[in-house]
């Protein structure tokens, strides 16, 4: 990720909170904090590397883009943004000059050979959409940068199916336990419920002794019900962070008291506002994004899970989709703050140094706001001076749709079969049959044993005159002149191919071969013992053959007699963990055989 970013995120993740109604307490202050943004916007897209003129055209968009927006929200308090506005801090510009830069900037920036910001871009145009209509211009710029934006998308990885099936369950398949601090007050209503269709089972353990009860009680009655622990977090649910991490400390404390037969698997869920999208016919109804690992889970961290989630908005934020940047830029804005204020730490320990599993995690855009401004509000306001917008009554939090364990196989339970008596009738047949089939075999064992016993001489005078085709080529007394095993290398590591001074070792051979037209050779590839016995085996093969077509090519004795073979990595002539003795092993041995060996050794495998 591109420091650019960063800023960017800020910058729009502020935008969002506008677009919330959000409360300025101070225009000064919050003038101040979004002129410090720009800049460090500026300074990174520089150290970037991109184009000056584009990045400056850039900062001059979102200066024009927030005078708009916030002269427009002016109208509705006391906000008075013309004294402060961004355009005249930097460019000297008043609102009314600057309006018609706005369309130019973003169509010159539409151009950008830069995909970072053409992307930047492409979530202003819809940003400004929301502001100034669908006028003919900005209509124009998307049809244009439309193939584009379609070519720069990401592929978003699909949320983890629920599994639920449309046919109520005979008994749970999931029981989710919630848990932690505000398991009690925000999800009482859910305590002993269930799903739609009775595949999960929802209860709050506001204690650890309730936490262990139940779960026993859940082992010993339902053992084939999986069970996972809800950890909620209701961000503006406590005063400020300090409130909040002590509380995390707490239920680290009461976790690590606990007793289990074995470590219960846990997703930390955490609620507040991210986008203005809300569902018509259910308001109150998240829309969420996780992170989630199938069992078994390993060593899992908060990082790494909010890394993944990072990553999955923003895969969705195509930049066409407003409800899709918002939750984007203002979701990383959340993670920061829980790395900045160290809850992300406060809650690995909670994983370490208990018997819960982190299992991933789940990010819930939810509501209309809080009742009250709690820790993530405050440190909005003390960062970037702003504050949420409040509302007048509050969304209980929903509960997330979890997946569920897969159904065990069912056990395939065949027929016994059927006892193997046989009729008195058949086994009077079959008597007959099996005596006068042992009186065979008596006979032939016998018959051998005869004839081995007054043959045995001319047997053994047989065997003698059979040697094994080592031998028989050891005493082929031009065996060695044929040999290469101790001349310089004739290939590279993994390579089929001669090497340069390959060809004078090569050279040399030639003319004994040409005195011996008579004889057959064989050759022999080797290779070192790098990489798998197959693929040894087939560079080996590969390398006899290199060696054959040279030899028929130089020599003027047919192809016919030549005969290759593929030794792999299995005869060594020196040490594989040096570079040397690799080398030298990556040869080719080429051994003279009489047409006599050939054909004693075909009627010893005949």
């Amino acid at each position: 990720m591109v420091k650019s970013e960063h800023f960017f995120c800020r910058l729009i993740g502020i935008d969002t909170l506008i677009s919330f109604d959000g409360i300025i307490p101070s225009a000064a202050d919050f003038q101040l904090r979004l002129i410090s943004l720009i800049e460090q916007f500026n300074k990174a897209l520089q150290e970037e590397n991109q184009a000056a003129e584009e990045s400056e055209a850039l900062c001059q968009l979102l200066c024009g883009y927030f005078d708009k927006r916030l002269m427009i929200n002016q109208k509705d308090n006391a906000l008075a943004w013309e004294r402060y506005s961004l355009m005249h801090y930097f460019y000297g510009y008043t609102q009314s000059q600057a309006d018609d830069d706005i369309t130019s900037l973003l169509a010159a920036l539409l151009r950008s050979d830069s995909n970072l910001m053409f992307r930047y871009a492409r979530k202003l145009l819809t940003l400004v959409e929301q502001v100034e209509g669908q006028t003919d211009a900005l209509t124009s710029l998307r049809a244009t940068c439309a193939p584009r934006t379609w070519l720069m998308r990401a592929e978003a990885a699909p949320e983890p199916e629920t599994g639920y099936a449309d046919t109520p369950a005979a008994s749970p398949r999931l029981m989710v336990l919630i848990t932690g601090p505000f398991a009690r007050k925000w999800f009482h209503h859910a305590n002993l419920s269930t799903s739609d269709n009775g595949h999960i089972v929802w209860m709050v353990a506001e204690h650890s002794t309730t936490l262990a009860s139940r779960l026993a009680h859940a082992q010993e009655t339902h053992p084939p019900m999986a069970t996972v622990a809800l950890f909620p977090v209701l961000v503006d649910g406590v005063e400020n962070s300090a409130l909040l991490t002590e509380q995390l400390m707490s239920w680290q404390y009461v976790f690590t008291s606990i007793r289990l037969n074995s470590r219960l698997p846990c997703i930390p869920a955490f609620y507040t506002r991210l986008s203005q999208q809300r569902h018509s016919h259910d308001p109150d109804r998240a829309i969420w994004t996780s992170s989630l690992t199938p069992p078994p889970h390993g060593e899992l961290t908060l990082e790494s899970c909010f890394h993944d989630l990072v990553e999955k908005l923003n895969a969705r934020d195509d930049g066409q989709d407003l409800y899709a940047i918002q939750r984007y830029t203002l979701g990383r804005t959340f993670i920061a703050w829980l790395a900045e204020s160290r809850l992300m730490n406060v809650m690995q320990t909670l994983f370490k140094n208990t018997p819960l599993d982190l299992a991933g995690v789940m990010l819930a855009d939810y509501g209309q706001g809080f009742t009250r401004h709690g820790a993530w509000s405050q440190w909005l306001e003390e960062r970037y001076g702003i504050l949420p917008a409040l509302s007048a009554t509050i969304a209980m939090p929903p509960l997330p749709p979890l997946p569920l364990p897969p159904l065990p196989e069912p056990k395939t339970v065949w027929p016994a079969p059927a006892p193997l008596v046989a009729p008195a009738r058949r086994r009077r047949v079959l008597l007959p049959v099996i005596i006068v089939l042992l009186l065979l075999f008596a006979c032939l064992a016998g018959g051998i044993y005869y004839y081995a016993r007054h043959n045995i001489g001319e047997i053994r005078e047989q065997i003698r005159q059979f040697s094994p085709f080592p031998e028989n080529l050891a005493a082929d007394n031009d065996a060695s002149l044929f040999s290469l095993a101790d001349t310089v290398p004739l290939f590279a590591n993994g390579s089929s191919t001669l090497m340069p001074d390959s060809e004078k070792t090569l050279l040399a051979v030639v003319p004994a071969i040409r005195r011996s037209p008579e004889k057959m050779f064989l050759i022999v590839g080797h290779s070192d013992s790098t990489g798998s016995a197959a693929t040894n085996l087939a560079l080996s093969a590969e390398r006899a053959q290199v060696i054959k077509e040279w030899l028929v090519a130089h020599t003027g004795l047919p192809a016919e007699q030549f005969i290759t073979e593929g030794a792999g990595d299995t005869r060594p002539v020196a040490n594989n963990d040096t570079k040397d003795g690799r080398a030298q092993n990556r040869r080719v041995e080429i051994i003279p055989l009489s047409r006599q060996t050939i054909k004693d050794e075909k009627d010893l495998h005949e």
